[in-house]
C-alpha cells in the first residue's frame, strides 16, 4: 500500500492557477455512487487520538421525513475556499507498511461506511527502499517547511514510525569489516534503520552503496536528508539519490525530483523535477505520478495538458492516492480534461472520503444530503458531517449545526446545534440563519452551548 511519503523536509505546495478546490462551498452538490449508504455512520471520537478501535454501532432508524426546507439552507458562502491541490509529501523514498484493506460490502461495489480515521501522529514502520509497492495506506499528506530538522526524528519523517520508547545504543560494524551479502529478501541496513539503529544502518549501507546497490544508495540519501544519526547534509542526500535514480530506482527518482522541485540540496529546477517524476511514474511510483499530474495541470515545467493531467490523476487515484482522488473528482465535476460526469465525480469523492480525506468527506456529505443522482440519505449525510466536524472542519460544523437545529437527518438538538455554530463562527464562518437561531435560544441554552464549545473537543 503506497501512501504519500514522510520526509525530513517537505516540498512547498504548488500555487496552481486554478480554482479547483472550491466545490464544497459552492452550494448544492450531486451524488450517484452505487453504494449502500442507508445506514448512518457511527459517531467517531471527538479528539483525534491514536487509532480508534472500530465501533460496530446499531444503526438508528431514520426520523420521520419532515417537510423539506430549501436546499439552500445547507449552502455556504464562498468566503472559505478549500485547499488547492498539493504536491505529494516527499521526498522520502520509503513506503509505509500497508494497513489491512477494506472488505467490500456484499453486493456492493464500494466499501461499507465508515472506518476509523488514521492516526495522524504515527503509523506503521516504513518498508524497504524499492520494495514492491503495496496499495496505499490511509492518511493525508502534510506540507512542512524547509527548515533544519530538529534533533532526533524530524517532524513528519520516517523516524516517527519507529517504535516508541528508549532506543538502545547503536552498534556500528567495525571499519573495513568484510561485506557479507544479506540472505534473499533481507535488507539488514534498512532493518537497522527501522529499529532506530541509524549509525548501524549507515555503516551497513555504505559498502553496499559503493558497490552499486540502489536500495542502499537510496537509504543513504534518506539518512543524509533527515539527519538520522549523521549531520543533515542535503547535498550528500541529493548525490546518493542521483546514483540510485540514474540506476533506475523509482523511489530515488521521486526523491530527487522532489529535491529539484523544492530547491533543496540542488538548485531548484522544475523541468528536471518533472523529468525525474516522469521516470518514477513510469516505474509505478504513485506519489511521483500525482506530482507529475500537478505539473501538467499547472502548465509551467510541462506545457499545460488537462487531458494528460487527468490521466495521471486517475492512475494515482487507482493506486489509492486520496489527494489524486479528490482532484480527479473535481475534474469530472467541472468537465476539465475529461467529459463532465457527476456520477464519476461523486464516486471519487466517496473513495477519497473513505480514506479519511476531510474535504472529500464534506463534499460527499453535501451530495448525500441533496440526493442528486441517488436517493437522498439525510442520516448518512449527517453522519459524514459529524465525522468531519469532530476533527475541526468549520464547514462541516456549520452544516451539522443546521441539521441539528432543524432535525434534518438527526434528532433536533438546539444545544448541540448552538455548540457547532459557535465553533464554526469562531473559525470565521458567519451564518445569518444560525445567528438568528442562536439568538432565539434561552439564556440557559446559550450558556450550555457555550460551555460545551469551550470544552470541545473533550466533550
Amino acid at each position: 500500500m503506497t501512501r504519500l511519503l514522510p520526509a525530513a523536509a517537505l516540498i512547498a505546495s504548488l500555487a496552481l492557477p486554478l480554482s479547483m478546490a472550491t466545490a464544497q462551498d459552492a452550494g448544492p452538490m450531486v451524488l450517484t455512487p452505487s453504494v449502500d449508504d442507508t445506514t448512518p455512520l457511527p459517531k467517531k471520537p471527538k479528539v483525534v487520538p491514536k487509532p480508534p478501535t472500530p465501533a460496530n454501532p446499531t444503526p438508528a432508524a431514520p426520523p420521520a421525513k419532515p417537510t423539506k426546507t430549501k436546499v439552500e439552507d445547507l449552502g455556504a458562502s464562498s468566503s472559505s475556499p478549500s485547499p488547492s491541490p498539493k504536491p505529494a509529501s516527499g521526498p522520502a523514498p520509503i513506503d509505509l507498511a500497508p494497513a489491512a484493506p477494506e472488505t467490500p460490502a456484499s453486493g456492493s461495489e464500494e466499501w461499507p461506511l465508515p472506518h476509523p480515521r488514521p492516526d495522524v501522529a504515527g503509523g506503521p514502520a516504513p518498508a524497504a527502499p524499492d520494495a514492491p509497492q503495496p496499495a496505499p495506506a490511509n492518511g493525508i499528506p502534510t506540507i512542512g517547511t524547509n527548515g533544519a530538522a530538529p534533533s532526533g526524528a524530524p517532524a513528519g519523517s520516517a523516524a516517527q514510525t519507529i517504535l516508541s520508547g528508549s532506543v538502545p545504543p547503536p552498534v556500528v560494524p567495525p571499519p573495513n569489516s568484510p561485506l557479507k551479502p544479506d540472505p534473499p529478501g533481507v535488507d539488514s541496513a534498512f532493518g537497522a534503520f527501522q529499529r532506530g539503529y541509524y549509525l548501524s544502518a549507515f555503516g551497513l549501507a555504505i559498502p553496499r552503496a559503493e558497490a552499486g546497490d540502489h536500495a542502499a544508495q537510496t537509504l543513504l540519501g534518506l539518512i543524509y536528508e533527515g539527519g538520522y544519526g549523521v549531520p543533515r547534509d542535503l547535498a550528500q542526500a541529493a548525490s546518493w539519490y542521483k546514483f540510485a535514480a540514474d540506476g533506475g530506482s523509482p523511489k530515488a527518482q521521486f526523491a530527487l525530483g522532489s529535491m529539484y522541485l523544492g530547491g533543496r540540496g540542488v538548485a531548484g529546477d522544475r523541468s528536471k523535477a518533472a523529468d525525474y517524476f516522469e521516470k518514477a511514474a513510469a516505474g509505478g511510483d504513485i506519489p511521483a505520478t500525482y506530482n507529475l499530474a500537478l505539473l501538467y495541470l499547472e502548465g509551467n515545467a510541462r506545457a499545460q495538458d488537462l487531458s494528460r493531467a487527468a490521466q495521471l490523476f486517475e492512475q494515482a487515484a487507482n493506486g489509492g492516492n486520496e489527494d489524486a482522488e479528490y482532484v480527479l473528482a473535481q475534474l469530472y465535476d467541472e468537465g476539465r480534461g475529461v467529459k463532465q460526469d457527476k456520477a464519476t465525480a461523486t464516486k471519487w469523492f466517496a473513495a477519497a472520503a473513505r480514506l479519511g480525506h476531510i474535504p472529500s468527506e464534506v463534499e460527499y456529505a453535501i451530495r448525500l444530503f441533496n440526493g442528486v443522482g441517488v436517493e437522498a440519505n439525510e442520516p448518512a449525510a449527517a453522519a459524514w458531517f459529524q465525522r468531519s466536524a469532530d476533527v475541526g472542519n468549520p464547514i462541516a460544523q456549520n452544516r451539522l449545526a443546521r441539521l441539528l437545529s432543524t432535525g434534518r437527518g438527526v434528532t433536533a438538538d438546539p444545544i448541540a446545534a448552538a455548540k457547532y455554530y459557535l465553533l464554526s463562527r469562531n473559525a470565521g464562518r458567519t451564518d445569518d440563519f444560525l445567528a438568528q437561531f442562536y439568538n432565539g435560544l434561552t439564556d440557559d441554552q446559550r450558556q450550555a452551548a457555550l460551555a460545551a464549545a469551550q470544552r470541545w473537543p473533550a466533550s
